[in-house]
């Protein structure tokens, strides 16, 4: 069936019952069709503790950003269509009869000081390690010659752009799973650069987050 859930995530569905999900929620992106949503609440949200539906309307702007577009209150404009739409669906869906889940867009970092802290020491520790910034740097490069193909005197803003959207998607994982407890994230797949972090940073993920022991797991849903 189209959309439907990938077999590894149906086989890691029941790690959501009793859990606390973080669910990210690209803006624009067709992958996040009234099936996959569905399944989502039906397979994950369900069975979950509680459930944060996070509509990344920042990234959104970002995206827009590092394509060149410079008319942001035009940006913002279509940003709140396509926010007020994915609400809408989730509406049309039934999420108001999971009292677990909610739905929750940038504003909700803003109500709490330590996403801005996490987000400046990310930045200080990427800055500092040299080998964490090279990386950083190889996914900003990547990711701008794959999606984002730019006339030379556009290429360095884009590439800042670019670098702050990875760090803000990164805080913003690290946030939700250390931080708040929604610690088993559903996404598309792995963001890259929080999965290298994890596999080689993880002492200092922990110094970062003031975790004690590291809890996030992640489950990707795309086939």
């Amino acid at each position: 069936m189209e959309g439907k859930i990938g077999p590894a995530a149906d086989q890691h569905a029941k790690g959501a019952k009793g859990a606390n999900l973080f669910i990210p929620i690209s803006l624009g992106n067709h992958y996040y069709s009234s099936v996959v949503l569905q399944n989502l609440m039906d397979d994950f949200i369900s069975p979950s503790n509680r459930s944060i539906i996070f509509l990344c309307d920042r990234l959104r702007f970002l995206s827009y950003r590092i394509r060149g577009e410079v008319d942001i209150k035009g940006i913002n404009s279509r940003i709140q269509i396509q926010t007020d739409q994915m609400k809408r669906t989730l509406d049309n869906l039934g999420l108001g009869s999971h009292p677990n889940a909610f739905v929750a867009d940038w504003s909700f970092l803003e109500e709490d000081h330590r996403y801005g802290e996490l987000l400046a020491s990310l930045g200080e520790f990427v800055q500092a390690d040299r080998e964490v910034g090279e990386c950083l740097n190889d996914r900003v490069a990547t990711l701008i010659d794959r999606f984002y193909r730019r006339e030379s005197s556009e290429l360095v803003d884009s590439m800042e752009l670019q670098r702050q959207y990875i760090m803000a998607e990164t805080a913003l994982s690290l946030f939700m799973t250390e931080i708040r407890g929604y610690n088993v994230e559903l996404y598309r797949r792995g963001m890259g650069f929080v999965d290298y972090l994890y596999s080689r940073r993880s002492d200092e993920l922990r110094s970062l987050t003031g975790s004690s022991a590291l809890k996030r797991k992640f489950i990707a849903i795309e086939q």
